[in-house]
């Protein structure tokens, strides 16, 4: 199991040796349950289970969220997105492009209260779509050659549209209270017949300022 976490944290965004991945989404909503268990504790959970499914079958048998959040996974069949609250979650499936795109907000979840919070959500969700779409357009057309890490850094994740708050946060915004920027970059690899991979970039992709590519298993 590997993952890119504060020091402490049992589970967060990484991925396993059976090549199941999972990323994470914040979402501030109401209510909250004290009853039910944190979210890295089900990322946790997520990255001890063989595939997607299973981890959909262990977060059930757990009880769910304790607060609302957003679990993107992944492995070697596909992706689900997993918008998880404590009164129930509503499951995404890629769109006829494969794709599933998350910011910071609920796309289908309605179970809770969740007033506005990240203004620049909604803008990077279509933004995403967006880049994601033309390099998927791209790939079909035989345009980009092998769509690696490398490629979604430049082509995607590297976007400063609608900053401070864009896809590559370059600066925290004056006007929000808490400092929200980009600290780094993963893009995880499950293709059957090969070992699972990541490639992880500290900083802001496209910054100049960023790490080397650390590769992952370390």
């Amino acid at each position: 199991m590997w993952m890119v976490i504060e020091p402490g944290i049992v589970g967060k965004i990484g991925f396993n040796a059976a090549s199941v991945g999972v990323c994470l989404n914040a979402i501030r909503a109401r209510p909250i349950s004290t009853a039910l268990l944190p979210i890295h504790l089900l990322l946790r959970a997520a990255l001890e289970c063989p595939s997607v499914a299973a981890a959909i079958a262990a977060i059930e048998a757990l009880g769910g969220a304790a607060s609302s959040q957003h679990i993107l996974i992944a492995d070697r069949d596909g992706a689900r997105g997993l918008e998880l609250s404590p009164r129930g979650g509503v499951y995404l499936a890629p769109d006829a492009d494969g794709l599933l795109v998350h910011t910071n907000h609920f796309l289908e979840n309605t179970l809770v209260d969740e007033p506005p919070w990240l203004s620049g959500s909604p803008v990077r969700l279509a933004r995403a779509r967006e880049l994601c779409g033309d390099v998927a357009r791209e790939a079909r057309e035989g345009g980009l050659g092998d769509v690696g890490a490398g490629v979604l850094r430049a082509q995607v994740f590297a976007d400063t549209t609608n900053a401070p708050q864009a896809i590559c946060c370059s600066s925290p915004d004056p006007k929000m209270t808490a400092r929200i920027e980009t600290l780094f970059n993963i893009v995880m690899a499950f293709e059957t017949g090969r070992e699972p991979a990541a490639e992880v970039v500290f900083g802001k992709p496209g910054s100049g300022e960023e790490s080397d590519v650390y590769r992952m298993p370390w």
